[in-house]
């Protein structure tokens, strides 16, 4: 048994098999790292590992070794997730640090910040990993995650090296910090969107969440080895300007708002035009003027911090404006799927208020319906906050099924119905079932109004009971429409 002071571990087991954290998955002469999860103990699996071929373990401190066989290798680390993450990187010999890598986190936006700068940076040879999945050139590789485990996130950078990518926009989760899947992965840049509520049934607290949320910064961005990093960080939000003022002095902090007028990057004026909407952004004494097909408040947000990154990244002012107007969206993102007809993913209270405030300010004189639920075995909270915010600013609300999960349905709408102010009582419709939900909606929408259906976006199922059952709300509007027309 080799004891480790640190979780530096790849040169004892690099002659060895792949590093593995799941014992399904192990090959021959295999390393199997023991992680304790939110759910399961690894240490429970070291004999399955062991049987598939396991030709080594690692593990943290108190690991029972008795039933091991004495030809399987030991290793004690400090912190095993660490460990498993920075072999992984090593294993794949550190695509990371031959990448432009920027990192996006923050509760809302990282998505349409990924997919923008894609667009921005298209002849430039870029690549994205984020919630809807990884684009490097002509591919597309799915994901349920967020940000990919440890080795299959290292596996992706290395092939983008491989296809001649320069730079990759990496959405990272909080969930992905809390558990270390980006340790060992080298940021030359960070973008901090926003935070509000989210995870609370994983981070407990919003205090624990921002820490988490971060780390980023503090913990990957500055004491990453790369050259002239910087960050790009909204100042508009209260979580934002506390990374601010801690980060500034030890690093180039690269400003947005579209309030404040001292930031860097600050939107001067929005106005409504043929095209879109003209932007007219402020930096450094200039104005410069951007058209987007978007619109929002909360799109302008995103804008600005694909802007601020790109000009501070050295990208010519004609090309980032070129991107940024041929940006239609992120796939479910505030997407139009008829003419008076949008879905959006968001599942937060603050999520779902900036995309109704925003149809409802694009479109003054339209009443809006909207149809929404709440993810089962998540923060229970929310849900009571988004039948609060719905009430406030929709004018009709449809309460529907999300994925339940291992959840009663029925219990996740009655959490929803509880928010909605009494005397909006009368404009909320439950309907459980969210294919029927969204037949009724569509079939009902009155000429000149507007429907969002929120929660799933560009999601292709629905979670039932461990089960996952194909489910589209594009699809569904669709065939309605057909029905309709």
């Amino acid at each position: 048994m080799y004891i480790s002071k640190n979780n530096q571990i790849f040169k004892k087991i690099k002659n060895l098999g792949v590093p593995c954290n799941n014992s399904k998955n192990i090959k021959k002469t295999g390393v199997f790292f023991v992680i304790k999860g939110e759910k399961t103990d690894g240490s429970y699996y070291i004999k399955d590992a062991i049987k598939k071929g396991a030709s080594a373990i690692v593990a943290e401190k108190g690991l029972d070794i008795g039933n091991i066989p004495k030809e399987v290798l030991i290793y004690i680390v400090p912190d095993c997730k660490k460990a498993y993450s920075l072999a992984c990187s090593e294993s794949s010999s550190n695509p990371s640090a031959k990448l432009d890598i920027c990192g996006i986190t923050g509760t809302n936006g990282k998505t349409s910040i990924a997919y923008m700068l894609k667009e921005i940076w298209k002849d430039k040879g870029s690549g994205l990993i984020g919630t809807i999945g990884s684009i490097y050139g002509s591919k597309r590789v799915q994901s349920e995650l967020t940000t990919p485990d440890a080795y299959e996130l290292n596996k992706l950078l290395k092939q983008m090296k491989s296809e001649a990518v320069k730079r990759v926009f990496l959405e990272v989760s909080s969930h992905s910090l809390q558990l270390s899947r980006v340790e060992g992965i080298s940021f030359n840049s960070a973008i901090f969107t926003n935070m509000s509520r989210d995870h609370l049934d994983f981070h407990k607290t919003m205090n624990k969440y921002y820490k988490t949320k971060s780390k980023l910064f503090f913990d990957h961005l500055v004491n990453s080895n790369k050259k002239n990093r910087i960050a790009v960080i909204n100042l508009d939000d209260r979580y934002g300007r506390k990374i601010i003022d801690e980060l500034k002095s030890k690093i180039k902090t690269i400003t947005y708002s579209i309030t404040d007028i001292r930031a860097d990057f600050y939107l001067k004026e929005a106005k409504n035009n043929k095209f879109g909407t003209n932007l007219i952004i402020k930096n450094m004494k200039k104005d410069y003027a951007v058209d987007t097909k978007l619109f929002g408040n909360y799109n302008f947000e995103n804008i600005l911090a694909a802007f601020a990154f790109s000009k501070t990244k050295g990208l010519p002012i004609r090309t980032i404006c070129k991107g940024i107007k041929e940006f239609n969206g992120a796939p479910g993102r505030l997407e139009k799927i008829y003419k008076n007809i949008f879905i959006d993913y968001a599942h937060t209270p603050d999520a779902l208020k900036k995309s109704i405030v925003s149809l409802k300010q694009n479109f003054p004189d339209q009443k809006l319906t909207v149809l929404f639920g709440c993810g089962g075995d998540r923060d229970k909270g929310k849900r009571y906050e988004m039948g609060r915010v719905s009430s406030m600013e929709a004018d009709k609300i449809i309460v529907t099924s999300d994925n339940p999960r291992y959840e009663n349905p029925k219990d996740i709408l009655k959490g929803i119905v509880l928010g909605v102010k009494i005397k909006d009582k009368q404009k909320v419709k439950v309907i459980q079932n969210r294919r029927k939900a969204i037949k009724f909606a569509v079939e009902n929408l009155e000429a000149g109004n507007q429907l969002l259906i929120t929660g799933k976006g560009h999601e292709e199922y629905q979670d039932i009971k461990g089960k996952k059952y194909k489910f589209s709300d594009k699809v569904e509007i669709k065939k309605c429409l057909k029905k309709c027309f």
